[in-house]
């Protein structure tokens, strides 16, 4: 079983138009609306490969049987604790060469949600009948949660032996580190891997710097994360070659090459090659090819319509 948690649910709002005229009325040729957020995104994308998916978030009671509903029609287990705070809508505009992505904030939770949420999660790791294959952190929190909470959760998976993967940034992927200076993650361990695209690194680590990094830099950084923490990383950089470090050798692998009258939605293709390059890992321990296969789903998801999808 695989295991994704994301903190910033989302009502997905998808609109097709041929042409969006600014300050008239625009209609629809088609609209769609999704559950996603970035878990749930990379959840889809995990049952559409034929795994076995948890997804965990917290809901309000007024939106929880709907996303119930959703993610029951893609076989996706779902594990929701109680918020009041309702879930945030995002609207996809989509016109000829042209997408757009307008994204609410998400509404804060109160102090009782984490707190049930770590009683989920411990229970979901001390049940030794479930088998977690690899658990997958995406995205932003709501507000209302510690900075220090993905990295904590992140490090309890990896106490009990299960890989993780974290699509995280900013203070969440700080922390991370942090909580890691005294206590590097081991070669002979179960891996932590971080997955940022190259906007997240720039603006995480090198936000003072204004001309885009180059792959040396990069190289030296991701070297660096791995003899001081022991992580491996991921950085995908769109239709760039994507760039890692496995431990031993750095990678710089091709993306797909899409025509781009086949390019229909790109929202969650980082998401779609998060679970990609887990799944693959978890069949393979093959790092490269992990990473292949991920470019793979984050290809075929731009050619689709629905976010976080390779069908």
């Amino acid at each position: 079983m695989f295991v994704t948690l994301c903190l910033n649910p989302t009502i997905q709002k998808t609109l097709f138009f041929w042409k969006i005229h600014r300050g008239e009325v625009n209609r629809s040729e088609k609209n769609f609306t999704d559950a996603s957020g970035k878990g749930i995104n990379v959840s889809r994308v995990l049952s559409q490969l034929g795994r076995q998916v948890l997804h965990i978030t917290q809901l309000s009671k007024e939106d929880k049987l709907w996303f119930e509903a959703e993610l029951k029609k893609h076989k996706i287990e779902l594990a929701a604790v109680d918020t009041n705070a309702r879930t945030r809508t995002c609207t996809t505009l989509i016109e000829e060469n042209c997408i757009t992505e307008l994204v609410e904030k998400g509404n804060k939770v109160e102090p009782c949600t984490e707190t049930e949420l770590l009683k989920v999660f411990d229970s979901l790791l001390a049940d030794n009948s479930k088998k977690i294959e690899t658990l997958i952190i995406s995205g932003s929190k709501a507000p209302g949660f510690r900075d220090s909470l993905f990295a904590e959760l992140a490090l309890k998976a990896h106490e009990h032996n299960v890989p993780v993967v974290l699509d995280i940034r900013g203070a969440d992927l700080q922390k991370l580190l942090e909580i890691l200076q005294n206590k590097p993650v081991k070669s002979d361990e179960a891996p932590v891997i971080i997955k940022p695209n190259i906007q997240e690194l720039q603006e995480t680590f090198f936000a003072e710097q204004k001309e885009p990094l180059s792959e040396n830099q990069i190289k030296t950084f991701l070297v660096g994360l791995y003899e001081q923490y022991g992580i491996t990383a991921v950085i995908t950089r769109g239709s760039k070659s994507t760039l890692a470090f496995d431990g031993k050798s750095f990678l710089s692998i091709e993306s797909e090459n899409i025509p781009s009258e086949k390019i229909i939605n790109t929202i969650g293709c980082g998401d779609s090659f998060a679970a990609g390059f887990a799944v693959s890992l978890a069949e393979s321990g093959d790092f490269e090819a992990a990473v292949r296969q991920g470019i793979k789903c984050g290809a075929l998801n731009a050619m689709t319509l629905q976010p976080g999808s390779i069908k």
